[in-house]
């Protein structure tokens, strides 16, 4: 499988903790800085396809799916504590000379095991 990284947002606009989510050539990206390092890592968690943005956490290291609170770790996507879960996705990303941050995707579109499911909004009275 071809990979190509594709421009996604400026490094400085990433704030420490905090992920933002993005499509990029069709792939659920999260893109997420925790300790000054930068990660980026499949927007759907493994458990229940549930999408980590915009409620997940980021904490030491790793994030956690608002759902049920699966957390993985950053470094290698690998699922902590009891339950095991499927390690999530992980995308090469780099940043250029002008402060770009760059994430490698798939050149195939990814398929329905990649994508996050939608959930509805509550309705509001």
């Amino acid at each position: 499988m071809s990979h190509s990284f594709h421009r996604v947002i400026m490094a400085a606009a990433i704030a420490e903790r905090s992920l933002q989510a993005f499509v990029v050539n069709r792939w659920p990206v999260l893109v997420v800085r925790d300790e000054g390092r930068l990660h980026a890592l499949i927007n759907r968690c493994t458990h229940q396809a549930a999408s980590f943005a915009p409620d997940g956490r980021v904490r030491r290291g790793a994030i956690m799916c608002p759902l049920h609170g699966a957390r993985f770790k950053l470094e290698d996507g690998s699922c902590m504590g009891a339950v095991d879960y499927k390690p999530l996705m992980r995308f090469e990303l780099r940043e250029d000379a002008q402060g770009w941050i760059e994430v490698a995707v798939p050149d195939e579109a990814p398929g329905p095991e990649h994508l996050p499911v939608t959930r509805p909004e509550p309705d509001r009275l």
